[in-house]
Order: C-alpha cells, then structure tokens, then sequence
C-alpha cells in the first residue's frame, strides 16, 4: 500500500481503479470522436489487468514506481506487443492518470511515471504488409477456383485490394451503395445511422471498381450474400448472419480469406486438413494470416507501383499524401525503380540543361 504522498488532498474519495477509468471515460466522451471511447476502453483494460497482476486495487495503491512498472510490463507481456502499441497504451494511461491528477484524486506529477517511447518512422506503425505480388497471387486463385469465387472473402478482398479501404469504410457499405451499372462504390458517412467512417465526412468519397472485382462483388451480392437488415434498418453489403458486422469480425474474415495454404504450399509445414489454424476462430493465429491494413497497405504500394497519381491514390484511400509517403508505401528495390526508371532513362547531363531538354526527350 502507498503513503499519503501518492494521494490528492486527504478527503479525495479513494476510487476502485476500474471505477475510475470509467469516470474518465464517461466524462470525456462528449469531447470524443467515433471510436475513441472503445479505444480507451480497451487501452485500459490492459492497465487494469496491470493492476490486477499487481495488487493495485485503488487509486490510493498508485505510487511512481509501479504506475512506471507498467511499462516494463507491458513489454514483457506475452502478447510481445508491437513498440508502436506499447506507446499507444502508455500514451493513453499517462492521460488517465493526469485527468485523476487534474481532479485531485493522486498526486500531482504522478503521471510523470509513465516515459512514452521513442520510435523512428519504420516503428511508429506496423510494417506488416501483403505485397502486392502475393495479393496478385491470391486473387488469381480466387477467381480461377469456382467454389471460391464470389465468396465472401473474395468479394472483400477484392474491394480491400483495389481500394485500400479501412474497417471502417468496409463496415459503413449498404447494398444501395454499390451501383453495379457503373461499378461504383459509395462510402458515406452516416453515425446517426450506426456508420461512422474514420474522419466523418472528410473521407466521403465514390470509387469506380474495374471489370474484374465488380464481377466478383455482383456475384457475392447475387448468389451468397446473406440476406440481413441492421438495426437500423439498413442492408450491410458485407453482412453477418447477425446482421451487420463489427470491426473485429471483418478482421477475423481477412485472416480467413488470406490463409495462405488456400492458394499455395503451407509456409509452415502444416498438413491444411489437421492445421488448427484453418478453423474460423483460429485463423488469426497462423503467423501468415493478415489482416485488413497489411492488405490496404498493400494495395496502396501497388496503385503506385503502377503510377498512379498519389494524391489520387490518397482521395481513393481516404488519407493523404503526406501520410501514405511516410506510413503505408512500402515498394521492394525493383518496384521502386521501375517507378523511377521512365522519368530518368536517356537523361544525360551533358544534354539536358533545362526541363524543356527533357519534356523534349520523353516526347521524342
């Protein structure tokens, strides 16, 4: 137990710590944006499971050395947390901590314990990616195997693949906004309706898809799609037999979708008929699986592998420029060579001198 001195003022009232996350959480929701609260929720979970560990059962058991442990914690855990997550969840305690400073309920400067890390670019998010080769492989093998195709999982990964959409944005389609005459999806932004995509309206936008992906989706909404109504009355286009699906369930069905020994040799040896990792729930453990944002990462580094303009990319992607540069385009040696080699192959310093030299060569 602590002294007085991790303690606010002596008649502060000694909060449970799961009672005072909620406090905090509950105070500040009117100031959050669509999933801030649940991320909170869930950051903080962890701390309290800290706490647990520790015997830390009120605020007044709070003192610098162990609300600093749960750093070291944190990266001894056995989930071997990402450093960038590490941050996140020291980050988002540090906040906690200092709005119970900001109430008189610890002492102030407590949260002076918890030092946040410091990562270079490559740290600060996940370098996970399914690259655009294999994404290629994979969607080849699902348009060419007739028990496959049309499935769900291919009608997703093809938007993830050719759209680099978020979660968020695969979870705010209705059936309504996909227009198979024009092959154009509509993301929009409707959280009185149960949808919010990730900036609000900022990432509204319309995509058209080619031949090929939109022939996947339409057979997905004519032969498979699970015919289902969300509470607000809405049709999901990706739908669940419960209706419309959660963030984390379409998560689980990208991991499905891209188990690898689907389309190639196991990469670990496994015989796929007794892997428990091809089950629907175990899928996110084969270390092969990805998620959705390797895949959108992915698919960003091959719209621009192929030249495509990247503010375009980013109006398509819903982010910016800016952030795609330094988080998500992850082009190998050759690819990002090929992407240069057009704009400098038969430049000759002793012929061009000026850039009308070169728009007069790359004419020619």
């Amino acid at each position: 137990m602590s002294g007085p001195a991790s303690r606010g003022p002596s008649d502060a009232p000694d909060f449970d710590i799961p009672e005072a996350v909620d406090r905090f959480i509950a105070r500040n929701r009117p100031n959050w944006k669509g999933e801030t609260a649940r991320t909170y929720r869930k950051s903080l979970d962890t701390f309290e499971q800290y706490a647990e560990e520790k015997d830390l059962a009120t605020l007044s058991d709070l003192e610098r050395w162990n609300v600093g442990g749960y750093t070291d914690w944190l990266l001894a855990h056995d989930r071997d947390y990402a450093k960038a997550s590490v941050q996140s969840k020291q980050k988002q305690a540090r906040r906690w901590v200092k709005w119970l400073e900001s109430q008189g309920l610890v002492q102030i400067g407590l949260h002076l314990a918890i030092e946040p890390l410091r990562l270079d670019d490559e740290e600060q998010t996940s370098s996970q990616i399914l690259p655009p080769n294999d994404l290629r492989d994979l969607l080849a093998w699902y348009r060419n195997a007739p028990r496959r195709r049309g499935t769900r999982e291919h009608a997703l990964l093809e938007v993830l693949a050719h759209v680099g959409a978020r979660r968020s944005g695969i979870q705010s389609l209705d059936v309504d906004d996909w227009n198979p005459d024009d092959r154009t999806l509509a993301f929009l932004n409707r959280p009185e309706r149960g949808t919010r995509l990730k900036n609000g309206r900022q990432h509204e936008r319309k995509v058209v898809l080619s031949e090929r992906p939109a022939a996947a989706l339409n057979e997905y909404v004519t032969r498979e799609r699970i015919e289902k109504h969300d509470e607000h009355g809405r049709r999901p286009l990706f739908s669940s037999r419960q209706g419309r699906p959660t963030k984390s369930t379409i998560t689980n069905w990208t991991y499905q979708a891209t188990t690898p020994c689907l389309w190639q040799e196991c990469p670990h040896s496994k015989d796929r008929h007794r892997c428990e990792w091809t089950e629907q729930t175990e899928a996110s453990k084969c270390p092969s699986t990805k998620s959705p944002h390797p895949v959108r990462r992915g698919s960003i580094t091959w719209q621009l592998n192929i030249g495509r303009d990247p503010g375009d990319v980013a109006a398509r992607a819903a982010t910016t420029p800016q952030v795609i540069r330094r988080y998500y385009d992850r082009p190998d040696l050759d690819a990002e060579l090929r992407r240069r080699i057009t704009s400098f192959d038969g430049i000759d310093i002793c012929e061009h001198s000026d850039p009308t030299d070169v728009d007069d060569e790359l004419e020619q």
